[in-house]
């Protein structure tokens, strides 16, 4: 474990060589805390994970300080390489603007991009940013491909998916934003009626699910009848919306609808990566480059809704920003 006096002694004496840093040996710190492990962080890098630990290594020995403590449990971030996480961050950051003011200059900056999400996504998610993005690139135009298809990106069917997998695909760019998480929900009139043990409730699930139901529907109310298999996320959110029934909905649909209550229950189903993929011989179109970085920093404030830990008080703040109209 770092101590005060190894902490002291960094910024007396590892000061002195911080002019000859290597800003990617910092990328790769930034990578296990944000990512939270080794592998993790050389999955978001696509390196080998000992490139990783090789370079961070590295940084220290320069620094002549520990960053992180090993463990068999992982790596925690020590005092030291908390109190430079922030100013990394900010390096970070103006790396990006850098990039983005260099590329803006570029002819490249015309022309389509073909995104590709499912058209809830596209709704809720992205709409906020794709109306900015046009805004500030207007030579740029989106082409938005509203589906549920895995489309080939090695082909150039899309140039950006908004894809939600545990699983991306192969020989692909692709970026983990958030962990998408889920909650049972159902309107307000529903609610009522669970709370008076009510049988005429109903659950709405998945096409293709088994005959008693998905798990969530198995395990936290066994004895419901299922009234509804779709095949579309934005039908059963419109069908939960309007008092059908209960359905297992993403957080960041179900918690910033205020027409919907999240129900308390044993089970839903694990978290899913929700990824933004591209091919990877398009890393250095600008327009491509550009529109994924843009989008990722317009979609950061919303990680929180996402991964259903936002408060009471975001969650009111985002649903009159989107003004979602009350069901009815």
């Amino acid at each position: 474990m770092c101590t005060d006096t190894q902490e002291y002694h960094f910024w007396q004496n590892g000061c002195a060589n911080m002019q000859n840093l290597d800003w990617n040996d910092i990328q790769f710190c930034l990578a296990v805390v944000r990512e939270g492990s080794v592998t993790a962080a050389a999955r978001a890098l696509d390196v080998n994970h000992t490139t990783v630990s090789r370079r961070i290594s590295a940084l220290e020995k320069q620094l002549d300080v520990r960053l992180f403590d090993r463990s068999t449990a992982g790596w925690l971030i020590t005092p030291v390489g908390e109190s430079i996480l922030a100013s990394a961050e900010a390096m970070a950051e103006e790396v990006n603007t850098i990039r983005r003011h260099v590329l803006a200059d570029s002819q490249e900056l015309r022309g389509t991009v073909k995104v590709t999400a499912v058209d809830l996504t596209i709704q809720r998610v992205l709409q906020p940013g794709l109306k900015e993005f046009c805004k500030k690139y207007p030579e740029i135009s989106i082409e938005l491909i509203a589906s549920e298809d895995s489309f080939n990106l090695a082909v150039h069917e899309a140039d950006i998916a908004f894809r939600v997998t545990n699983d991306p695909p192969p020989n692909v760019l692709g970026k983990k934003i958030a962990d998408f998480a889920y909650g049972v929900y159902c309107s307000h009139e529903i609610y009522d009626e669970l709370q008076k043990d009510d049988h005429n409730v109903a659950a709405i699930v998945w096409l293709g699910s088994n005959k008693s139901g998905p798990l969530w529907k198995e395990k936290g109310f066994p004895d419901m009848p299922v009234r509804y298999r779709v095949n579309s996320l934005n039908v059963a959110l419109e069908l939960v919306r309007h008092g059908h029934g209960i359905a297992q909905l993403p957080t960041g649909l179900g918690e910033m609808d205020p027409s919907l209550v999240r129900i308390p229950c044993d089970y839903v189903d694990p978290h899913a990566g929700f990824w933004v993929l591209s091919h990877i011989d398009l890393r250095t179109t600008a327009r491509i480059r550009i529109f994924r970085d843009f989008m990722l920093e317009a979609i950061a404030p919303n990680i929180p809704l996402l991964e259903g830990k936002v408060s009471t008080e975001v969650k009111a703040n985002i649903a009159a920003l989107n003004r979602i109209p009350e069901a009815g």
